[in-house]
């Protein structure tokens, strides 16, 4: 059965303990995870999956001293950092934490998008993993401990195949069943090992390209999509459809994310206004400004402006 609860990642055993944030009933909500007794596959720690519409606070950090952390981040974007090393993932990328390692969102909310992360027990070197003979288990465990990239697009198919494993650990009731989500675990991670090797991170199209950096040279005054599509000499919807296959995200909420951070640079400037900003960029009010501001960065616009000033009373985020 699943669970909307917090995530088992524990912290660092040594220095300072970390206060994992209590989360909102409408964060729970979009949250679904599985732990190991629901599950009931030897080595598959936790499984999760997140829908966000708003934007929560970041992780804070932490490490898995016995576990790797696969994540895919099937839509939107996403800021992770590993002992100092900053990964800017986007919908699309898979995102690998190896044990011991410590990590946190550098800083950034966890975004408005859609996550899929898995928890896999690698040590003690002897242990069971998903039902494999242990001559099997020690070749899978060396494979994905010697992955030699962290960060990379994720194999064709990556998205439906997680969605099959989530839902086989909702209908598994018998031993054949759980033999049966192994088998969809399995999978999974050969596509995991085989995507890091390639260690692709897909280049958009010249016709993609170019509406990207015809959005980037705009401010206020953003395209609409079927002037973006025209742009380009495609049809609206399969400018839709190849904007988000290649960026990561649908292009009117690409286009917003832009206007976002056009907003946020100019919230940085001594004496902006959130209301000038606002009209400035074409939202309709203020309040409607601020509504959207936070969604996307889990901040009023005059809570970004008071914590990016450094006010010390300014608040965190929630």
């Amino acid at each position: 059965m699943w669970r909307s609860t917090k995530s088992n990642i524990r912290t660092l055993a040594r220095g300072p303990r970390v206060v994992e944030p209590v989360m909102l009933p409408e964060q729970l909500a979009r949250r679904r995870e599985c732990k190991e007794p629901e599950i009931g596959v030897p080595g598959v720690v936790e499984l999760g999956r997140y829908r966000y519409a708003s934007a929560y606070q970041g992780l804070q950090p932490r490490a898995h001293p016995d576990g790797l952390e696969i994540c895919f981040l099937a839509r939107g974007h996403q800021t992770y950092r590993v002992d100092g090393q900053v990964y800017r993932l986007r919908g699309g990328d898979q995102y690998l934490v190896f044990p011991g390692e410590l990590h946190d969102s550098a800083d950034m909310p966890e975004e408005k998008g859609v996550l899929y992360w898995l928890f896999l027990r690698l040590k003690p070197a002897g242990g069971p993993l998903l039902f494999l003979e242990p001559a099997a288990a020690r070749e899978l465990r060396a494979a994905l401990l010697a992955l030699p990239s962290r960060h990379f697009a994720a194999a064709p198919g990556t998205h439906l195949l997680l969605d099959q494993i989530i839902g086989a650990v909702e209908r598994a009731r018998t031993p054949l069943d759980r033999l049966g989500l192994a088998t969809l675990v399995l999978r999974f991670l050969f596509g995991t090992i085989q995507a890091s090797h390639h260690n692709r991170r897909a280049t958009p199209s010249p016709r993609i390209q170019r509406s990207l950096a015809h959005i980037a040279a705009q401010a206020a005054e953003l395209p609409s999509v079927p002037q973006l599509a025209r742009l380009v000499r495609l049809s609206p919807s399969r400018f839709k459809a190849r904007f988000r296959q290649e960026v990561g995200l649908p292009p009117r909420e690409h286009v917003l994310r832009h206007k976002l951070g056009v907003a946020q640079a100019r919230l940085r400037e001594p004496g902006a206004s959130v209301t000038a900003v606002a009209h400035e960029l074409g939202f309709s009010s203020s309040q409607y400004f601020a509504t959207v501001f936070r969604r996307f960065t889990g901040l009023t616009p005059t809570q970004y402006r008071a914590r990016v000033r450094g006010d010390p009373a300014a608040p965190v985020l929630s």
